[in-house]
């Protein structure tokens, strides 16, 4: 063999062998086995990955440009390494119950997903490759304003009518989740509210109770807020639709969205649910698309259109400030979303920062301001401590009998000794509640020595406190995550599962609202899919159903952004991210939790594939927006 040969062939051998390393570990682990082999059984993985690593160098042949190959092989890499870190953690917390332990574990997590990322690369580099050719203008305009203007009432029409089934089906409406502690609250009157469940949508329920005890009905009255509730997520959605519309100038993208908004049962279960987080996430939504129109608008013609502007910029200020009314941390990511959008922006910096600190800052004043008229109670904010609270749960479980004095008194003093069994790693609310009515007053008015106690805890404890973070948070980053949906237990003939549809809505004070299906055999096919968890069993579609989809589709836009240079345009990533970044810091990882994702993902692809801000007559504006 001559030294040419070796030269060409080596690299090679050594890529295939380290990309074999990352599969065979990840198959043993999906397998349900954590020790590294590999034998025979891999002869077949060394023939595909050599396929599809030749492939891959035969696609970077066709770049001219050096420069760029290494962008692209880099960026190929980096999103590859970060697929493979994720998929071996998550895997190793579901069969272990933790990652591998001490620096050499973290370094052999890290080592597999070099490999990992290298077996990635011919997928991934797909992705990329499909950026370059959209960036070299094989997207073409097909359709003309009018039918962009169209897009909005139509797809809010379609979507809301393929919903009334749902509705139909569980008739008034689906009273889980948080429901049962509001009930009460508006059953009781305006003294018993509490901010630990936002006033706002306390105050909605308690409306169309009275709206329901006026005609003699609570079933009656529920169904107006339920088929209120339908409309304002229909119209976010087709806010939405109108966007990718203008973005991408084709019809099918439109199509496809519309589709999934309209026949996923995660959204047609997910309108009836009567939390927070279904209007909260049509007014984030709202909140996004007004913000995207705005910059749409002044690009194109700012002065005949000042009145239209006007109009974009009260609708931002109402639906920026119902976002800080219905979820405490929206406010922290319109702060940070702010800052960003201020220092993205070449023109009217301070008219934008006038218009989000106004956004926070009367949100913010005016929601408590309501609180205090109304006389409710001020809510426990232990919630935000989920983590913290959680890392040191596991390490006081799990290092017991190993605790020195100073170390128990430490964990007790954070977590009370009897509620450390009460550890469950997908979520917090074991250890949460009993905090709230033990510890949680002594140390929330000295946080300074409660922080310096437990980052004294972790000093000692790393790897549980590494491994409690990534355990509550794996539905946001593990792409085959099953915990969001199965932690509190799944069935065809429970109410649990991907979502929760079980009615509490009787309490000592109440009778409750009935549940009645008009359409049993839609709530059974409903109820198999998001109580039984049968969409695992789809191809593909299932992938639709995960938190952690829509989480990746974040990030590879903001990836798929800095790939190709479009900086300025990653400011739209940012409202989404931030807040993704406040749910890390959350008591668990739950469909409705991330939702907003959910609805923001299709408008993510359009932001990143499109040509320019608005495909219809912007060459001018994607010249400018180019740096």
């Amino acid at each position: 063999m001559t030294a040419a040969t070796c030269k060409k062939y080596v690299p090679e051998v050594l890529a295939v062998g380290y990309a074999s390393l990352g599969v065979c570990y990840l198959l043993n682990l999906i397998a349900g086995d954590s020790k590294f082999t590999n034998g025979l059984g891999s002869i077949p993985i060394l023939a595909v990955l050599v396929l599809a690593l030749r492939f891959w160098r035969r696609d970077l042949s066709g770049i001219e440009s050096r420069k760029q190959l290494k962008r692209r092989i880099a960026f190929v890499l980096v999103t590859g390494f970060l697929l493979g870190m994720a998929f071996v953690m998550g895997y190793q917390l579901r069969l272990l119950g933790m990652t591998s332990l001490g620096v050499k574990g973290k370094l052999w997590i890290l080592v597999i997903s070099g490999g990992l990322s290298l077996a990635f690369a011919p997928v991934v580099n797909l992705f990329y490759a499909c950026l370059d050719r959209f960036e070299g203008g094989r997207w073409q305009t097909t359709c003309g304003e009018r039918w962009i203007r169209r897009s909005f009432p139509v797809s809010f029409l379609v979507i809301y009518v393929c919903w009334i089934p749902a509705f139909l089906a569980y008739y008034p409406a689906i009273m889980s989740y948080d429901f049962h502690r509001q009930c009460i609250e508006a059953v009781r009157g305006f003294a018993f509210f509490n901010s630990y469940q936002p006033i706002a949508h306390t105050f909605l329920i308690w409306t169309a109770l009275q709206l329901g005890n006026a005609v003699g009905s609570p079933e009656i009255g529920m169904a107006v807020l339920t088929l209120v509730q339908m409309a304002v997520l229909a119209l976010a959605m087709a806010a939405c639709c109108r966007l990718i519309a203008g973005l991408t100038g084709r019809k099918w993208p439109v199509v496809v969205t519309v589709f999934v908004f309209a026949l996923l049962p995660v959204h047609a279960v997910l309108s009836l649910s009567m939390t927070k987080d279904i209007l909260f996430t049509a007014f984030f939504t709202l909140f996004l698309c007004l913000f995207m129109e705005r910059r749409f608008v002044r690009q194109k013609n700012a002065e005949g259109n000042a009145v239209r502007i006007v109009l974009l910029d009260v609708g931002m200020v109402l639906t920026g400030i119902l976002c800080i009314f219905f979820r405490n941390n929206a406010v922290y990511a319109i702060l940070v979303f702010t800052v960003f959008a201020v220092l993205w922006s070449k023109r009217q910096r301070a008219e934008l920062l006038a218009l989000c600190l106004l956004v926070v800052f009367a949100g913010s004043w005016l929601k408590e301001e309501i609180r205090v008229t109304m006389g409710a109670g001020e809510g426990s904010k232990v919630e935000m401590f989920s983590v913290p609270l959680m890392q040191v749960a596991r390490a006081a479980k799990n290092h017991r009998d190993e605790l020195t004095t100073e170390q128990w008194y430490l964990c007790d003093s954070i977590v009370p000794e009897y509620a450390w069994e009460y550890y469950y790693m997908p979520i917090a609310d074991g250890i949460k509640n009993n905090v709230a009515v033990t510890t949680y007053d002594a140390w929330k008015n000295d946080l300074p020595q409660m922080f310096s106690d437990w980052l004294k805890l972790g000093m000692a404890f790393p790897n549980d406190y590494i491994d409690a973070f990534l355990g509550l948070t794996s539905g946001y980053w593990f792409p085959d995550d099953v915990s969001h949906a199965e932690m509190l237990g799944y069935g065809k003939d429970t109410d649990w599962g991907l979502l929760y549809t079980f009615n509490v809505s009787k309490n000592d004070w109440f009778d409750g609202v009935e549940s009645k299906s008009f359409l049993p055999g839609v709530r059974k096919l409903y109820s198999d899919v998001v109580n039984g968890n049968t969409y695992y069993n789809w191809p593909v579609v299932s992938a639709l159903f995960k938190p952690a989809t829509y989480c990746w589709i974040l990030f590879l836009t903001m990836l798929g952004l800095l790939y190709v240079r479009k900086y300025r345009k990653l400011v739209v990533c940012m409202l989404p991210f931030w807040y993704l970044m406040t749910l890390l810091l959350g008591p668990t990882a739950l469909t409705r939790y991330a939702y907003p994702l959910y609805v923001l993902g299709p408008v993510l692809i359009a932001w990143l594939f499109a040509k320019a801000d608005w495909n219809v007559d912007t060459d001018e504006c994607e010249a400018k927006e180019n740096c």
